[in-house]
């Protein structure tokens, strides 16, 4: 026999206050309506939970993101934490936040100042990000890398002299930093200081070449040196008409040194040498006028060995910007490139150092 049936839209049957045998008993949500409509209420709700859950189970600070909307204020830890997975999910809106709150709690917290400070800087809000730069190290924060990009912020924004001057800081405390020695370069021809820029890659890529490597900075070196031989953008006049700047390499200063006609190369500032050494190779390369005075010469290296050498004088040579003609010099195959007094009479130096930083200044006396 069939199942019987029962049709909703007629009236119950059955007398009042009993249930019908024909019809399921009532649940308790059910006040007489239609059930329906609880049951949607139910899943509906079930489901929303499950999407919000599903939604904190995917952020990596399930902990932090609850505390920060629904509970009490972060902790330290808890915000630099928060800091950290903000910047490894990309998030950079959401680090910036974070520090600016840390800060606010701990404005004295040099480290997370510099962070903000960087974090700015990949916004391009390079107007605040010197400001939280400049917080950070006047509050006694000191590293390279606050002070390369607090240079990069200060280039971006126009400010090319600081720019420089924080860029030779951050050398100073890591020399073989290439990509900050590179965009200095960059900096200093658009400041009409070719000469110094090439001091500055032709140092670095001579200590390459003595420890056997080759040169990194070789195509911005030629780059320079096609700008100085059209005279483009004026880099060969400026104030290196008055002054050669020489940055330190280490504990010594290259001079770029041009045999004749030849390229720039970096020649050691040798203020003991008696006169200006240079090599066969050198030589060769730049096809420089030459004539030959003593063809056999005995001279004391710095190391203290005996070497053989000739004793020639150069009809020209430059020394940055300067010509100077017919120099003394010697001939030598087991010596380094250096100006001895032969050429460094033809200028006063001056040496100094500034906030870490050391110089020498190569004034021509009236000759050069």
């Amino acid at each position: 026999m069939p199942e019987p049936t029962f049709d909703p839209a007629l009236p119950d049957p059955s007398p009042a206050g009993n249930e019908s045998p024909l019809r399921p008993p009532r649940s308790a949500w059910d006040s007489g309506g239609d059930r329906s409509h609880v049951k949607t209420f139910v899943l509906a709700s079930v489901l929303m939970a499950a999407i919000g859950l599903g939604a904190l189970a995917v952020h990596a600070d399930v902990r932090s993101l609850w505390r920060q909307k629904f509970g009490p204020p972060l902790t330290t830890d808890e915000l630099r934490a928060r800091v950290a997975t903000c910047e490894r999910d990309g998030d950079l809106a959401c680090a910036q936040d974070t520090l600016t709150t840390l800060l606010k709690r701990h404005p004295d917290d040099g480290v997370a100042r510099a962070q903000l400070g960087l974090v700015m800087h990949h916004r391009d809000d390079d107007a605040h990000a010197v400001i939280e730069f400049k917080r950070a190290i006047d509050g006694g924060e000191g590293t390279y890398d606050l002070f390369a990009w607090y240079a990069d912020s200060l280039a971006r924004m126009g400010r090319d002299a600081e720019a420089v001057d924080w860029s030779y800081k951050s050398l100073a405390i890591v020399p073989k930093l290439v990509d900050v020695r590179g965009k200095l370069a960059k900096l200093l021809v658009a400041q009409g200081k070719p000469y110094e820029a090439l001091s500055l890659l032709e140092s670095f890529d001579a200590d390459a070449a003595a420890g056997g490597h080759p040169g990194y900075f070789e195509g911005q070196r030629i780059a320079i040196e096609s700008v100085l031989t059209t005279g483009a953008a004026g880099a060969s006049a400026g104030s290196e008409a008055k002054s050669l700047r020489l940055p330190a390499f280490g504990s010594h200063f290259y001079a770029p040194v041009a045999l004749g006609s030849g390229r720039s190369q970096a020649f050691l500032v040798d203020t003991g040498a008696t006169v200006t050494t240079v090599t066969p190779e050198l030589l060769d390369e730049s096809k420089a006028e030459y004539r030959v005075l003593q063809p056999v010469v005995t001279m004391t290296t710095a190391d203290g060995r005996k070497v053989t050498a000739q004793g020639i004088r150069i009809a020209s040579m430059t020394v940055g910007p300067y010509v100077l003609h017919d120099v003394p010099a010697v001939r030598c195959v087991h010596c380094i490139a250096l100006l001895g007094q032969s050429s460094l009479s033809h200028f006063d130096l001056r040496s100094s150092r500034a906030q870490g930083v050391e110089f020498l200044t190569m004034t021509p006396r009236g000759g050069a």
